[in-house]
């Protein structure tokens, strides 16, 4: 059927291109095509439906659904005004569309309307999630209890709510382009013409504000910077034997972990309390290194955790720097590499998770320590964290 249109159309444009009519320009998506063709009352007339206008939305933001950084996917319902049973189901006569789309990826995954502005053709392949593009309709089912199963489209599909009932009668859309356009005073509009099985144009249109439902899962992130951190100094530290941390039970190194705070810290036990910006260290040093002496001279370079958080042997050695433990934000609980702000003893709203940098230890003869960091967060654009402190002691737990 759409072959025989397609000739229909290509003999129709080439008699109108031996013409000396010039013909306007139509917008694909905004612009009707002519009912008939004149030619003395013949040639072919297609069967155009009425623009539907859509009174009602519903939009349901679900982020990087595909984990790839490559577009976020919106679900966009629109109905026409119908009766709500008490399952919820829409009672006819109406009309339903729905729409997933392709959306600009947003780095913030707040559902944020604006990114919705585009027109959004058909995907290339079932495997290309491209921004602009909306996803083929395609059929689905759930199992009912009896043993019943009920068939329902997805995706992108247009039904016909049936006059006094719930039923739907479905066309999955796979062919056609729509337009979100955003206006000044907050409203959006959508027009559209989608084509599925049935081999029929529908045209659409909404206009309205966009309360988007945010259904991404809560995640704590482990990074909150907005910005570097640059020229970050510190006036005492702490450092820690964590000894056999990893427990290899070799003795091929030892881990140490160094606190450093702001005058407004103080250490009652091994952690930090008060009012301070804290810059937590994890270094890994020779087995038979004394606290007491402290720190090793050297540079220390952040070593990557397995995608399981682990870490490989061959990386736990002396001369290295630990990346901070992923999702733990519990004092007692944490590990690695973290810088974070407290007030009062408990964590603000300013803390990050280092995956990556170096930690530079340089000794003075009077046995001082000048530490230099140049440390990135976990964020997929990191943010930098860099400083440097000399401190003439560094008082050690235990004592």
């Amino acid at each position: 059927m759409k072959n025989i249109i397609f000739y229909l159309y290509l003999t129709l444009g080439i008699m109108l291109c031996l013409s000396c009519e010039k013909v306007p320009q139509k917008d694909p998506v905004h612009d009707k095509p002519e009912e008939t063709i004149p030619e003395d009352n013949k040639g072919f007339v297609e069967s155009v439906p009425d623009t539907i206008t859509f009174t009602n939305a519903e939009f349901i933001y679900n982020g990087d659904d595909i984990g790839e950084a490559t577009s976020d996917g919106w679900v966009i319902k629109l109905y026409t005004d119908m009766d709500i049973d008490e399952t919820g189901a829409p009672v006819g006569p109406g009309h339903v569309l729905q729409m997933l789309l392709n959306v600009k990826f947003d780095e913030s995954q707040s559902a944020d309307p604006e990114y919705l502005e585009d027109i959004y053709t058909e995907m290339t392949n079932s495997g290309n999630f491209a921004a602009g593009t909306f996803v083929n309709g395609y059929m689905t089912s759930i199992d009912l209890p009896g043993g019943e199963r009920l068939d329902l489209a997805d995706a992108t599909y247009y039904a016909e709510v049936m006059d006094g009932s719930t039923e739907m009668d479905y066309d999955l859309l796979d062919e056609g382009a729509v337009s979100i356009i955003g206006s000044n005073d907050g409203t959006y509009s959508i027009d559209g013409i989608l084509v599925g099985k049935k081999y029929t144009k529908r045209y659409f249109r909404w206009e309205g504000k966009v309360e988007p439902r945010n259904n991404v899962p809560e995640e704590i992130p482990n990074s909150t910077l907005k910005t570097d951190i640059s020229g970050l100094t510190f006036t005492k530290g702490q450092l820690v034997d964590k000894g056999d941390y990893f427990r290899l039970m070799d003795e091929s190194y030892r881990c140490f972990l160094l606190f450093l705070v702001d005058d407004g810290a103080e250490f009652p036990f091994e952690r930090p309390a008060g009012t301070s910006r804290v810059l937590r260290l994890e270094m890994l040093v020779p087995w038979d290194t004394d606290l007491k002496e402290g720190i090793p001279a050297g540079t220390y370079h952040m070593v990557p955790r397995n995608p399981d958080t682990s870490m490989d042997k061959d990386n736990i050695v002396p001369g290295v720097a630990v990346t901070g433990l992923p999702d733990v934000f519990a004092e007692w609980k944490m590990a690695g590499t973290w810088y974070y702000e407290m007030y009062e003893n408990d964590w603000s709203k300013t803390y990050a998770r280092i995956d990556g940098g170096t930690i530079t230890i340089d000794r003075g003869s009077d046995g001082s320590h000048t530490i230099s960091y140049d440390l990135t967060d976990c964020q997929r654009n990191p943010k930098r964290i860099s400083g440097t402190t000399t401190l003439e002691t560094i008082r050690t737990y235990p004592e």
